[in-house]
């Protein structure tokens, strides 16, 4: 048979009692706990999320910046393009100068060496003034247009200079002293050149006078009338005596 055991309710309100109270304290240890832990996650949300914000403003300053350079890498990449082809079309028309320069360049040095000869020509064939001097011109100048070194620009300028030389004779008179020969034999006399016209010679002692016949390729006497005509020639060539009208003895022009 059971038996029953009698409590009294006092001692069972305490334990209920009890009982409650550690369920209470329980409770409000976990209720703490999550507010704690609550708190925690927000808090560290709100850092977080100020650390996107700042990275965000960061990340779009930087875009921003970006955004300028490739804005002004593009602006200097297109006028680099246009000077790259300003560039180009500048080559591309200095290399068809070029090639212009070139044609002209191997058309007009056959021409140059063409003037040298007539050039050599002209001194062998006219009046025979200043032989030495005319000569080693044409030489020095045949000398160059040979050297393949020289520009051909050079060759021009020395072609014209020879060339403007042998001009401006036709357009002087001069008074020198050359030994010529007369008749078999050599002499000293004084030569009065009339431009490209006429040379003249009169012996130091002004004894004698004559001229130089191209037809005959040689000196020859004049009559003793002209000597003191191209005496008076011979003074103003060497500037002794001021230009004047004079008649000489020119005969017929022979075109050499």
């Amino acid at each position: 048979m059971l038996s029953h055991v009698m409590i009294p309710a006092h001692v069972v309100f305490l334990w209920m009692a009890a009982f409650c109270t550690v369920q209470a304290g329980d409770f409000n240890q976990q209720v703490t706990r999550t507010v704690e832990e609550s708190i925690s996650i927000r808090q560290a949300t709100q850092k977080q999320e100020e650390q996107w914000r700042e990275d965000r403003q960061t990340l779009t300053a930087r875009y921003d910046q970006l955004l300028d350079e490739q804005r002004r890498l593009a602006e200097r990449r297109d006028g680099l393009q246009g000077a790259i082809q300003a560039a180009r079309a500048r080559i591309a028309d200095k290399e068809k100068q070029l090639a212009h320069i070139r044609g002209v360049s191997q058309r007009i040095e056959p021409f140059l060496k063409q003037l040298a000869v007539r050039l050599q020509n002209q001194v062998d064939t006219s009046l025979p003034f200043l032989p030495q001097e005319r000569r080693q011109r044409v030489q020095r100048l045949s000398s160059l247009l040979g050297d393949p070194d020289v520009p051909v620009s050079e060759k021009y300028r020395k072609t014209m200079e020879a060339l403007l030389v042998e001009a401006e004779y036709g357009n002087t008179i001069e008074v020198y002293q050359q030994s010529i020969d007369l008749e078999g034999r050599s002499l000293l006399v004084n030569i009065f050149r009339l431009g490209r016209l006429s040379l003249f010679y009169q012996t130091l002692d002004r004894s004698q006078c004559g001229f130089y016949n191209m037809a005959a390729s040689a000196w020859q006497p004049l009559a003793p009338a002209h000597n003191r005509t191209i005496g008076m020639a011979m003074q103003i060539g060497a500037k002794r005596k001021p230009v004047e009208l004079i008649s000489l003895p020119i005969g017929r022009i022979v075109v050499p």
